[in-house]
């Protein structure tokens, strides 16, 4: 993956119309291929940006304060599912962190 198919991936499952996010609060569960390619796009913008100083704007926005939008109302989902879902969560606000070490 090139590190533009990376942004898109990124700001498609972040804040555009196919938002992980969005679908997790609608109770469409954690779509796993979409999941993939983001922590995918996600690693690779690490690598691309771990030696500068800045990364584009729009970037930063996708993750500033990401683990707050990360909710789903009470009895949507099972335990089971809300505890993968958390781990999800961790994982992607863990490799944003890395983004802007």
């Amino acid at each position: 993956m090139d590190k533009d198919k990376a942004l898109n991936v990124v700001y498609e499952y972040t804040i555009g119309d196919n938002s992980i996010l969005v679908e997790l609060r609608e109770g469409d569960g954690l779509n796993q291929e979409s999941y993939k390619l983001l922590i995918e796009a996600m690693r690779k913008l690490i690598e691309e940006y771990k030696d500068q100083s800045e990364v584009p704007k729009k970037l930063a926005l996708c993750f500033v304060d990401i683990s707050n939008y990360f909710y789903f109302h009470e009895g949507v989902y099972t335990k089971v599912e809300e505890v993968l879902f958390e781990d999800a969560v961790h994982e992607i606000s863990s490799l944003a962190n890395r983004l802007f070490e």
